[in-house]
């Protein structure tokens, strides 16, 4: 059965502008301990109107339907004014959550999500029904996902306390690749189509320290100056894919956009707290926020001005 969850439209807002600084977050050694770190992580967000968490956030390029990922992914076809609950997710856990959606660009009916007891999963009709693609992955406990800037079948996602792993066969099996930047979680994942001097492309990777990126040969990770950004886990990383210098960072402080591929940020809007971000593909300027507690905020000017919507009596 598909829950129904209301929310209230409020008056549009100018984004908030905050001085740029450096970010001096230094690195942390990976606990070793994937689950009770995320659960310990999880006790720190704000409350969720959703059966748990907000982590996940996309939006159809064709339709202009969104997807929330909480508890477990809900759908809104009136740009967040009502959502309805997607049911039988393929889970391995009875309180597993989705920390990740992301849909083909080249193809919105093919659409994927991971999660804490999901791994991977996929849907191939837009998702009305998802099956598992978790085969050859190191456990199933999963965060940052990204499909290739170039190549829709090729596939990227970070399992907790195990490394980085690609598919390039869109899903149907994973192998290990990398053991990731300094052997820090990878919190988030984009892959940005942007020249890499060996013909690739470039992988950005949300910490809980900041902003690196590798090329796809996993030669190495840099670390960015991140200039700007504040000190943090970052939430949520998308891309304008019509302008690859152009990315926006989900933080707890709010969302954060750069135009010169991650070396300096500003911030772009503080009306959602633990953001996540995503761009429409279809119409990059309109950008995308949820905040762990549901809100949702949306720009159509490339992040200059925002709208918001609150939850009203939502279940969950």
């Amino acid at each position: 059965m598909k829950t129904m969850i209301k929310l209230l439209a409020i008056p549009v807002l100018v984004a908030v502008t905050v001085p740029a600084g450096l970010a001096t977050a230094e690195q942390v050694p990976n606990s070793g301990t994937a689950g009770v770190e995320a659960s310990q992580h999880a006790d720190n967000l704000a409350p969720s109107r959703f059966g748990g968490h907000v982590h996940a956030l996309a939006v159809n390029p064709q339709t202009k339907e969104l997807f929330l990922g909480a508890r477990p992914i809900y759908r809104s076809t009136d740009e967040g004014k009502s959502w309805a609950a997607i049911d039988g997710i393929p889970k391995s856990e009875e309180r597993a959550n989705i920390t990740s959606v992301s849909i083909d660009p080249t193809d919105p009916l093919v659409m994927y999500a991971t999660g804490h007891g999901v791994g991977v999963v996929k849907s191939t009709d837009g998702g009305a029904t998802w099956h598992s693609a978790s085969s050859g992955l190191g456990g199933m406990s999963t965060e940052g996902f990204s499909i290739d800037g170039k190549d829709q079948n090729k596939l990227y996602v970070w399992v907790l306390g195990t490394g980085l792993y690609r598919s390039t066969d869109a899903g149907a099996s994973w192998q290990r690749v990398d053991d990731g930047p300094k052997k820090q979680e990878i919190r988030s994942l984009v892959s940005v189509n942007g020249p890499t001097g060996m013909g690739g492309i470039w992988l950005y990777a949300g910490l809980d320290t900041g902003v690196v990126k590798s090329p796809d040969c996993f030669c190495g990770w840099d670390r960015l100056s991140n200039e700007g950004l504040p000190e943090g886990r970052v939430y949520s990383l998308a891309v304008d894919p019509s302008k690859p210098e152009v990315l926006y960072a989900g933080l707890r402080q709010g969302v954060f956009k750069t135009t010169d591929g991650g070396q300096s940020w500003s911030q772009a809007t503080d009306l959602v707290e633990d953001a996540v971000v995503t761009v429409d593909a279809g119409d990059p300027d309109r950008i995308y926020a949820v905040g762990a507690d549901g809100t949702l905020a949306v720009s159509r000017n490339a992040g200059e001005q925002w709208t918001t919507t609150e939850v009203d009596d939502a279940e969950g």
